[in-house]
């Protein structure tokens, strides 16, 4: 597994325009905008990171990470989405990012240690 730099950079920009685009979709205050900003970069970034940025040995890994990775982002968009709806409290954005992000990470894990 490396990293290709191309694809890298634009997954790093696509994640700070989503994670712009929760920003202002907010209307709560400063702290919540902060919250949905900095969780939405990070979480959007790992799971672009890894399902696009990333270059792997086998074709089957790549297929699985990258359904993988595609099925928790398009999770973590709805869940930031919701929260700038209706959320009026940081720590569940923040809380709630982690425990998706480090499910992903572990099924990931689970698929690159698989033997298939």
């Amino acid at each position: 597994m490396k990293i290709r730099l191309i694809p890298a950079l634009i997954t790093l920009t696509i994640a700070a325009l989503l994670a712009f685009l929760f920003y202002t979709m907010s209307n709560a205050d400063e702290q919540m905008h902060k919250a949905l900003a900095i969780s939405g970069f990070i979480s959007t970034a790992i799971c672009l990171e890894c399902g696009i940025g990333l270059s792997y040995k086998d074709s089957c890994y790549k297929a699985n990470t990258f359904a993988t990775s595609l099925f928790f982002l398009v999770l973590l968009i709805v869940e930031h989405c919701c929260f700038a709806a209706w959320g009026k409290n940081p720590a569940w954005v923040i809380i709630t990012s982690g425990l998706l992000v480090a499910v992903f990470l572990l099924i990931l894990f689970g698929i690159i240690k698989a033997k298939m």
